[in-house]
């Protein structure tokens, strides 16, 4: 018995293209409730809030994404996000130096000093 190349090569391109693919992708958002925080004086307040909106870290969100491929077969994705809450509270965590959960003018000016 004698096999066709071209035959052979348009059963296996129909095969494929006959093949069904699942795939998905998958976004989920992971909020947090915001830490509760006293501010010492309104100084230390917009003093903290200044410095965290200009803070590249406010735009920046924790992204996690893992992927799983089965060649033809499967194809998911899933992808975490942290929100705005969670760095906001990675902030404030950094900020109250001293864990007493009020920031002070002093605690607020160092979070506000450049770093380098």
């Amino acid at each position: 018995m004698r096999t066709h190349p071209a035959r052979f090569a348009l059963l296996a391109a129909l095969a494929v293209s006959l093949t069904a693919c699942i795939s998905t992708k998958e976004t989920i958002y992971r909020d947090v409730e915001r830490v509760k925080i006293e501010f010492e004086s309104d100084t230390a307040a917009r003093v903290f809030y200044e410095a965290f909106t200009k803070s590249p870290e406010s735009r920046q969100r924790n992204e996690k994404t893992s992927r799983f491929i089965i060649p033809v077969i499967v194809d998911a994705q899933r992808t975490e996000r942290d929100s705005e809450n969670a760095t906001f509270n990675a902030a404030v965590r950094r900020c109250d130096t001293n864990g007493d959960g009020k920031i002070t003018e002093a605690e607020a000016r160092i979070y506000a000093a450049p770093r380098n």
